[in-house]
């Protein structure tokens, strides 16, 4: 068997499970916390684009998909490292907001690139978090930074 490792993060934040789903899955508010630009529709097998530049843009398919708890993306087209990883987010109200249990799945080795994925979603989850609890937000070109 292949060697398979992944990127997993934990957060809680003060928000409504239907309202996190939405930062999540609606390319309007994926654009406010990860992407540049995103296009897609919340719906089973639906195709996303990721945009972060003209040159760096990921294709992904809805591989799960149970609204308000979880979605996952399976990458498809872009970045060699990415494609055939899946990128998921399964969310569960709790007494104080809601838990994000991140994922990003199925990387062949734990190398460079695999790294600063790792501490570049820490950033993005963090800018969600403010974004969904403080309606902060971040310019794209200072997200890296944040």
């Amino acid at each position: 068997m292949e060697n398979s490792f992944s990127i997993l993060h934990n957060l809680e934040v003060d928000a409504t499970l239907e309202n996190v789903f939405q930062m999540v899955s609606v390319p309007e508010f994926l654009n406010e916390w990860w992407t540049h630009y995103c296009q897609g529709t919340p719906e089973p097998d639906s195709e996303y684009t990721f945009e972060f530049s003209e040159t760096d843009i990921l294709k992904g398919k809805v591989s799960k998909l149970s609204p308000p708890h979880e979605i996952e993306f399976l990458i498809t087209d872009g970045d060699k490292d990415w494609i055939g990883t899946n990128v998921g987010f399964v969310l569960k109200e709790t007494g104080k907001g809601t838990r994000i249990s991140f994922h990003h799945t199925g990387w062949k080795d734990t190398h460079e690139h695999f790294r600063q994925s790792s501490f570049c979603w820490a950033i993005y989850l963090r800018i969600l978090r403010k974004f969904v609890e403080e309606g902060l937000h971040v310019p794209y070109s200072e997200r890296y930074h944040f």
